[in-house]
């Protein structure tokens, strides 16, 4: 039996921990910064390739992505899986900084931390590495397109017994239902005239308007537990002394399951067709519900409430994640973290005692579920 203590936290093992992680925050990999998430994903594969794990690199459109496993196979027993793109942020976010008993920047709780976590599991088991049957997943297209894990399993053939992945599931709580997200643009026209004569032409904005508040009385309760709406990038117009001639908006649909998908993809096609406009598909999460009771999941969490003493129960997740693209291959997903908030904020934080918690934890696991014959 292994013993670990609390905070697998002796001062030295933290300030590695965090020497990663502060690196990793100075690479500004916003999603679509292509050069930096390369620069990111070099600083990852060589860190594991001189651990001694096999590391494959892919280009997806551009995007890249990182697989490293301990053996020569696509379907280690354990999968560590993050990515590494992150969402824009003003420039001193970017560096870490201290606060207190937390650690403030881009990226700590959303999935950085994660990776610096991951790196330091890595150097942990050191010489005894080759007796897991271990792998690393990192994508940098997660916060836009998410198309990264999903090539990687449907393309790549990549597998695992059991997928890991702290995005989700606050405070060391196990993600039991995950909402959906589905992401569309709209887009209306009209007939483009000088402003000072508007009745000679037709405002696309105005139809966008008018389209935007029919779909927003469709969702008339902003609550945990429901459909939720936000709209963004709003587009319309070239020049401010024209009626524009089309019109566009975002639509990011947060939905409960599969149930509730099918009828908001019902009903905001009606609206759409009511007021003639085009309707195009973005981004598809689907609604995730876990099987807490899979053994796999089951030990995740007696190896959460080992390491830290926090009894790890179900949670649901307002966001989404890449544990509905395990769920469409059937592989199993553990998805938890430790103390942190203001993803995609300006006070993104991660609690520093508890995020040096997640080594323990994972080595815990791999240790009762990963280890190689």
């Amino acid at each position: 039996m292994l013993d670990w203590d609390l905070v697998a936290a002796e001062p030295r093992a933290e300030n590695s921990l965090l020497s990663m992680l502060e690196r990793l925050v100075a690479l500004p990999t916003v999603s679509g910064n292509l050069a930096a998430c390369e620069e990111g994903l070099d600083y990852i594969g060589e860190f594991l390739a001189e651990r001694g794990m096999r590391v494959r690199r892919f280009d997806q459109d551009g995007f890249g992505a990182l697989v490293a496993t301990v053996h020569p196979t696509l379907s280690p027993a354990v999968m560590l899986t993050a990515h590494l793109d992150v969402v824009p942020g003003p420039e001193h976010l970017f560096t870490l900084k201290r606060d207190g008993g937390r650690v403030v920047g881009r990226g700590v709780f959303d999935m950085k931390g994660a990776i610096a976590a991951y790196l330091a599991l890595i150097d942990e088991l050191g010489p005894d590495l080759h007796r897991y049957d271990l792998g690393v997943m990192i994508t940098t297209d997660e916060e836009t397109r998410d198309l990264g894990v999903k090539l990687l399993l449907q393309d790549e053939g990549y597998r695992a017994r059991v997928a890991v992945l702290p995005d989700g599931g606050d405070h060391w709580q196990l993600e039991e239902v995950a909402k959906g997200a589905w992401r569309v643009r709209v887009s209306t026209y009209g007939v483009a005239v000088h402003g000072s004569r508007p009745w000679t032409g037709q405002s696309a904005s105005f139809k966008l308007l008018d389209l935007l508040a029919d779909i927003r009385r469709r969702f008339p309760v902003e609550d945990p537990h429901v459909d939720t709406l936000n709209i963004s990038f709003l587009r319309a117009g070239t020049a401010p002394n024209q009626l524009p001639d089309q019109a566009e908006a975002v639509l990011d649909i947060r939905v409960m399951g599969p149930e509730e998908l099918a009828a908001v993809e019902r009903d905001v096609a009606e609206i759409c067709r009511q007021h003639g406009a085009d309707l195009e598909l973005l981004v598809l999460f689907p609604p995730v519900k876990h099987d807490l009771n899979d053994p796999l999941l089951a030990e995740f969490a007696r190896s959460v409430e080992r390491v830290t003493g926090v009894t790890c129960g179900p949670c649901i997740s307002y966001g989404s994640s890449d544990a509905a693209q395990y769920a469409i291959v059937g592989v199993p997903c553990a998805v938890t973290r430790p103390i942190g908030g203001g993803h995609h904020g300006d006070d993104e934080w991660v609690d520093v005692e508890s995020l040096a918690q997640l080594v323990p934890v994972l080595r815990d696991y791999v240790s009762r579920v990963a280890t190689h014959e």
